[in-house]
């Protein structure tokens, strides 16, 4: 998808705003306590185990026409568990095409129920051509409204609502954007252009999302919707399908989006199931009243922002205090794909993301929070070189995933990013005195190798 990640590889970060910054309010829960090692279950895609030089379960390649590739938000749909990977190999584009532009996003479908093993993996089928043998299709947004699809323009997420798998597509994205830093007071603005990137409306480093409906297993998807300001790398959460959830929280679907790609933290809105379509009907978190409940506004107030009369998009910001972290520090804004779940077995919202340190959790006892302070569940501690991630003095005779930008002899360093909870696969765990324990199951990125693994964590909560 992207050269730039965060690298698991590192030194690590000095990371003193995870453990020094103050609660801002009560009722804010201590970080969830890892227990154990995080352990690599299986390489779900490709034809050949990185790490072990052995046939993958799956053998994408074979099977589906898949080499590599990344991401797989899953989405629990219609019994099945729908995964919208990102950028595929090899890319479907014709000739000449701009790389931007042609779908190549593949599309996994999982049906099995028991918890993924090493020998089976999840048993993954992906959706192939008709008529075309073994050629993965990719999700294909169809109609009047033309999307860009291609490299860098990628699904964000996903949920299903009403019927339907609902997809969120980040798009109109440069495939060599220009850095972005954190603007909390204009979440929107463009850095300067460059000859790799113009900064225009159809083409910047910010982007924008898209949500459409597919009734196909996310072969096809219609009936595109802009989605809200500030609401540009998004997924959501339909609350009547969580377990066990309060009831006080069993209100249609949230809606979450980053408005700053690896810059900035989520923003938070509510939908109606019936009418999730619509952005018209939705409410916008600005923040949390003092008994802690949260504080909505409707989308004019939303798009009308709390920022100074200017040009828009590049002085918009969010009115009241929409980032759903409090308090917010500038090494916080730096989140980008990222999942949010329900988790039953710890009786918290869960939240996995990637930012300098590592894969990191945070649990919340609703999604406007409050929300704790990170746990590093995979990261450098974890020794992750030549065993999960390409070092640049190379791995013996692995494969390199990006030979042609080598430099000076070295390898592109591997990385870890879009870390994914599998909710089907979570169980109880027992605790070892007062709290709870949950055992997740998960999906992450790596860079080089370019491919996606399961993964599996157990976490620990203290008793409230």
């Amino acid at each position: 998808m992207k050269s730039k990640f965060w690298v698991a590889l590192a030194a690590p970060f000095v990371l003193a705003w995870m453990v020094a910054a103050p609660a801002a309010e009560t009722g804010v829960p201590s970080p969830a306590i890892r227990i154990g090692a995080t352990d690599k279950i299986c390489q779900l895609t490709g034809d050949t185990d990185w790490e072990t030089g052995r046939p993958t379960p799956g053998r994408t390649l074979t099977n589906f026409g898949l080499d590599a590739v990344d991401l797989g938000y899953p989405v629990e749909h219609a019994g099945k568990l729908i995964l919208l990977f990102g950028d595929s190999w090899p890319p479907p584009h014709p000739p000449g095409s701009t790389a931007e532009v042609p779908p190549d996003d593949a599309v996994g479908v999982i049906v099995r129920r028991e918890p993924p093993t090493s020998d089976k993996c999840l048993e993954m089928q992906v959706n192939t051509k008709p008529g075309a043998g073994k050629t993965f299709q990719p999700a294909t947004i169809v109609g009047p409204t033309k999307i860009k699809q291609g490299f860098f323009n990628v699904p964000s997420g996903g949920v299903s609502a009403d019927g339907g798998l609902f997809g969120f597509f980040w798009t109109d994205h440069c495939v060599n954007g220009n850095d972005l830093g954190p603007s909390p007071d204009a979440p929107l603005a463009r850095p300067p252009a460059s000859p790799k990137c113009p900064e225009n409306d159809g083409l910047n480093s910010i982007g924008r999302n898209v949500m459409a409906r597919s009734d196909d297993d996310g072969r096809t998807f219609g009936g595109v919707i802009q989605m809200p300001m500030g609401f540009v790398y998004v997924t959501a959460v339909n609350t009547q399908l969580a377990v066990a959830l309060p009831e006080d929280q069993r209100s249609g679907v949230f809606i979450f989006g980053v408005p700053r790609y690896r810059a900035s933290v989520p923003y938070l809105a509510q939908a109606p199931i019936e009418s999730l379509a619509d952005p018209a009907t939705w409410r916008f978190f600005v923040g949390r009243g003092e008994n802690g409940q949260p504080k909505w506004v409707s989308r004019p107030e939303w798009a009308r922002g709390g920022a100074p009369e200017g040009p828009r998009p590049a002085a918009w910001r969010p009115p009241g205090e929409a980032e759903i972290f409090v308090p917010v520090l500038e090494a916080g804004r730096c989140i980008g794909e990222f999942s949010v779940t329900w988790n039953p077995a710890l009786r918290q919202w869960l939240m996995l993301y990637q930012c300098p340190g590592g894969v990191m959790a945070r649990i919340a006892p609703a999604p406007w929070g409050p929300w704790s302070l990170p746990t590093a569940i995979l990261g450098p501690a974890d020794k992750l070189g030549c065993r999960l991630l390409m070092i640049p003095e190379g791995c013996g005779n692995r494969r390199d995933f990006w030979p042609s930008e080598r430099h000076n002899g070295k390898f592109v360093g591997g990385g870890t990013y879009a870390p994914y909870v599998l909710n089907r696969y979570t169980t109880a765990d027992n605790s070892e005195g007062p709290g709870r324990s949950s055992t997740i199951y998960w999906l992450v990125s790596t860079w080089n190798p370019y491919e996606v693994n399961v993964m599996r964590t157990t976490l620990h909560v203290d008793p409230r």
